[in-house]
């Protein structure tokens, strides 16, 4: 389930009503198996999706996207809620750690 979950991260539209379905079971069954494995989904996927957007603000390629659009690449439809959950997570704003690793290069 969390690898499909992995192949759908970008999709904002990504919940677990969307996920239970996906599996065919209801959307209780999903947060037993989940409670069970000590995986909050929520914040599972909020974390695989700044993880993602970390990596994608590093890369030579993405250089010219703005944070907004690395953030929707990611599956974030609230640039603000990213940078606020990027902060939360790494201690930098998205547009400063992605200062910060060009000065370090």
């Amino acid at each position: 389930m969390l690898a499909w979950c992995r192949r759908h991260l970008t999709d904002p539209g990504l919940d677990p009503e969307r996920i239970a379905a996906a599996h065919n079971v209801s959307l209780r069954q999903l947060y037993k198996v989940c409670a069970d494995a000590a995986v909050s989904l929520e914040q599972w996927l909020i974390a695989e999706r700044l993880e993602r957007a970390r990596t994608e603000l590093l890369s030579p390629r993405r250089r010219n996207r703005t944070v907004a659009a690395v953030a929707r690449d990611c599956g974030f439809s609230d640039p603000s809620h990213f940078t606020r959950r990027f902060r939360q997570a790494y201690g930098l704003t998205p547009r400063e750690w992605r200062e910060s690793s060009r000065r370090g290069r």
